[in-house]
């Protein structure tokens, strides 16, 4: 069984106030645009965190360290830094639905992390219990101790469908420009492929892409013998993959993880970094047929038309059927005074030119 994130409703974190996806606003490919600031990456990043939070080790000093370099106070986790107010995010996958919640203890030193849901008591109503506990000391989210097993475990629901879920929470990856164009983390997804047997069919689409990439093998690295590099061959020759281009690179960490990647979600920031047009558009078809394959709800944030046009005016050209079912173009903006997002599934060229503009 295979499920997908259907609803989710943002309260008080980062830079939004509130946010809100209704039924139908997300299917399997889901492209957020918007001005800089709207919201775009912080939506990804609730998310992609909330996963983390549920199924695995202590995640919110990741969030804090993933786009900045300095010192950030636990404050900074919530909007306006109005601690008073908890952080509170709803999610719905399918028929599983649960709330996660940030908030200060009474003495200020204590930050919890709880998961909880609504359940059916004897009295056939409703209550709200939690189910998942992580607790951080400091204002940093430095020292956290959790209460048992993994959170996820105690959600309460249809067997197959939590089973489900587990595996959508614990495959899930981000990929953003820290990491693109990584060349240790591009040799380990390539050495997945190699023991695995992969490779032929990774490197063909390389070479529809780029004209260069079929051919790859680990090579030594010539000052250092006893350290295989990563090689591509082009006119006969192979050379490291830090002689190629960031756009290559690139295409091999996105396309890399999505082959690596089943029955979960991947969250990409700005596909079309250091992307020609014409190769934008191949990489973008060849993520979607593997997301179709490997049955992976895609996120994918941009600030280019380009990316539009190669999913609406490229992949689904000639599907509308499909397109209806499986893509949806998010226009998201963000009113900067109240802190609260809008987000608006549409097709309407007008409005989509506007929010990249």
């Amino acid at each position: 069984m295979c499920i997908m994130l259907t609803r989710l409703s943002i309260r008080n974190f980062k830079g939004i106030a509130s946010c809100d996806f209704v039924d139908k606003d997300l299917a399997k490919i889901n492209l957020l645009i918007g001005k800089n600031d709207s919201g775009k990456s912080t939506i990804m990043e609730v998310i992609y965190y909330m996963l983390q939070e549920l199924c695995s080790a202590p995640k919110l000093s990741e969030i804090m360290s993933r786009r900045a370099n300095v010192f950030c106070g636990a404050s900074e986790l919530w909007f306006n830094y109005k601690t008073e107010s908890p952080i509170v995010v709803s999610a719905s996958f399918d028929s599983l639905e649960f709330e996660w919640s940030i908030q200060f203890a009474e003495d200020g030193r204590v930050i919890n992390s709880v998961f909880s849901q609504e359940i059916e008591v004897l009295t056939l109503q409703k209550t709200r219990v939690a189910f998942g506990r992580m607790s951080y000391v400091g204002r940093d989210f430095s020292m956290s101790s959790s209460f048992g097993a993994p959170m996820i475990n105690h959600l309460q629901g249809d067997t197959n469908v939590r089973e489900a879920l587990v595996a959508y929470a614990s495959g899930a990856s981000f990929i953003d420009c820290t990491i693109k164009s990584k060349t240790t983390e591009m040799e380990r997804i390539l050495a997945r492929f190699k023991i695995g047997g992969r490779e032929q069919r990774f490197g063909e689409i390389l070479e529809d892409i780029y004209g260069k990439g079929k051919e790859w093998e680990f090579m030594p690295q010539i000052e250092n013998p006893d350290e295989k590099r990563l090689a591509f061959k082009e006119a006969g020759r192979l050379k490291y993959s830090s002689d190629f281009g960031d756009g290559l690179r690139c295409c091999v960490g996105i396309l890399g993880t999505a082959m690596s990647m089943r029955n979960t979600a991947l969250f990409i920031e700005e596909i079309e970094s250091h992307q020609h047009s014409g190769s934008l558009s191949k990489l973008i078809r060849h993520l979607v047929a593997i997301s179709r394959e490997n049955n992976l709800q895609v996120f994918l944030s941009t600030h280019s038309k380009d990316v539009w046009e190669a999913l609406s005016r490229g992949v689904y050209m000639e599907d509308a059927e499909r397109q209806k079912e499986e893509f949806r173009c998010l226009v998201v903006e963000r009113d900067p005074e109240t802190g609260g997002v809008a987000v608006e599934s549409t097709d309407d060229l007008q409005k989509i030119t506007k929010a990249l503009e």
